[in-house]
């Protein structure tokens, strides 16, 4: 699916209730879509049991088709109560990325996360990366009308903004982030950031697509 491209239209964000929403990614316009659900108990109690036992955690595995996910766990947390079913619910987040971009493979990244990994403002230079902060405080984000670009390529500058202006993505929700590698996105990939140290570690799963 796929929109006119207007390069002056400023990219926007789109928020949906459903799944399918998603598939908005492939809009021109698009450079943010927001899947918000609610996770069930037993997921959520262990993505925050977890995220304090490892307390720093970061593991990255290469998915194919019907490969399982349990290999981004290590094996003590296969033990913890609520694991299968968070497990059930990444492999479910990575066969809808795969459903919608079709790779040759997916790269599934996990993160216990107790400090800020990328505080500066920032796009990525990936054409898509799917995101659900499983525990703690959600990726922060900047609309598009507050953003400052670069007048010509190069890094992006610091972004003078206000904390009331700056969006959160919602825990449980899964995100899509068009990025700068995106065919027809140059220079409009998502703004965005991690947010400050909070009381508690984040637990964070990023997919992106691999050749």
């Amino acid at each position: 699916m796929s929109g006119e491209n207007n390069s002056l239209s400023l990219p926007i964000a789109v928020r949906g209730g459903k799944a399918d929403c998603l598939t908005e990614i492939f809009r021109d316009e698009v450079n943010l879509v927001v899947w918000e659900r609610t996770l069930s108990d037993e997921c959520t109690a262990f993505a925050h049991r977890f995220s304090r036992e490892a307390g720093v955690f970061e593991r990255f595995v290469g998915v194919e088709a019907d490969d399982s996910v349990e290999q981004i766990l290590p094996a003590w947390a296969l033990e913890l109560p609520g694991a299968h079913a968070w497990l059930a619910d990444v492999n479910e987040v990575v066969e809808m990325f795969g459903c919608l971009f079709e790779p040759a493979a997916v790269g599934v990244r996990l993160h216990v996360l107790p400090d800020t990994m990328c505080p500066r403002f920032h796009t990525d230079r990936v054409p898509a990366r799917l995101l659900v902060t499983y525990a703690g405080r959600g990726t922060e984000w900047l609309p598009e009308n507050l953003v400052t670009r670069p007048g010509q390529s190069g890094p992006l500058p610091d972004q003078s903004v206000s904390e009331v202006d700056i969006e959160v993505l919602p825990a449980g929700g899964v995100s899509l982030l068009k990025g700068e590698s995106w065919v027809g996105n140059e220079g409009r990939g998502l703004v965005h950031r991690s947010p400050a140290p909070g009381t508690s570690p984040r637990l964070v799963l990023g997919l992106d697509w691999l050749s």
